[in-house]
């Protein structure tokens, strides 16, 4: 890794005092529940980034000196920024040694506890707004049957489907106000009881499918602009 930079705070580590290594812990959080009967049910509660350590030799003249900041910054407990190639997180120092051996040569180790992991935080925010999409998916494909039409959704739920999607619910709410239009014209205009009942019943179905496309507009609108915030 000698050709990394890394930085630390305001301490930057470069060249032969770059370790070999970071060592970056991290996991999920997740509570167990052993049921009875040997079965057992996992609850994910989210991201638990951990801890990122690594060790390396401060030199040159102001080798001590970078040594006293991460010592201060340690005893202060504030939060800083740690990053190295296309890794960003900030952190708190948990803890910072040396092996004071040549005021131009100090070999050091430190840990740092995770306070913010920036790209996990943004996968998490993805993941909330795709199980949001895929609900609302879900609802809106659940009432093809009732509205009359379906939408192309089955598979994957992209922007673009989505946009297909808005412009069928528009064009078959436009068909069924149409059709509600014409059935209730149908009803009054009914000349004798079976004629007015076949036109009740052409009025409650027009009135149905009117419903049921209402609700799949709110569920397609709501997901296309999820869909929409994710990409930006």
């Amino acid at each position: 890794m000698s050709e990394v930079v890394i930085t630390l705070g305001g301490v930057t580590f470069q060249d032969f005092e770059v370790p070999q290594s970071m060592v970056v812990e991290g996991g999920q959080r997740l509570a167990l529940h052993q049921l009875i009967g040997g079965g057992r049910v996992v609850d994910v509660l989210g991201d638990d980034p951990g801890k990122i350590s690594f060790s390396g030799i401060f030199s040159g003249s102001d080798a001590a000196a970078r040594a006293q900041l991460l010592d201060a910054a340690t005893a202060a407990g504030a939060q800083v920024p740690l990053f190295w190639d296309s890794f960003f997180y900030m952190v708190v120092i948990e803890d910072f040694s040396v092996s004071y051996e040549k005021p131009w040569w100090v070999p050091f180790s430190v840990t740092c506890l995770v306070v913010l992991d920036p790209v996990a935080a943004v996968a998490s925010d993805v993941a909330a707004i795709g199980n949001l999409i895929a609900s609302d998916v879900a609802s809106a494909v659940g009432l093809s049957a009732q509205a009359g039409i379906t939408l192309p959704l089955e598979g994957a739920a992209t922007v673009s489907a989505l946009a297909v999607s808005q412009n069928l619910v528009s064009a078959g709410m436009t068909a069924a106000n149409g059709a509600f239009a014409a059935s209730a014209a149908g009803l009054t205009g009914a000349v004798s009881p079976s004629a007015g009942v076949a036109g009740m019943a052409q009025v409650v179905a027009s009135a149905g499918q009117l419903a049921a496309l209402s609700s799949m507009s709110g569920y397609v609108n709501r997901a296309a602009a999820n869909a929409a915030t994710a990409l930006l």
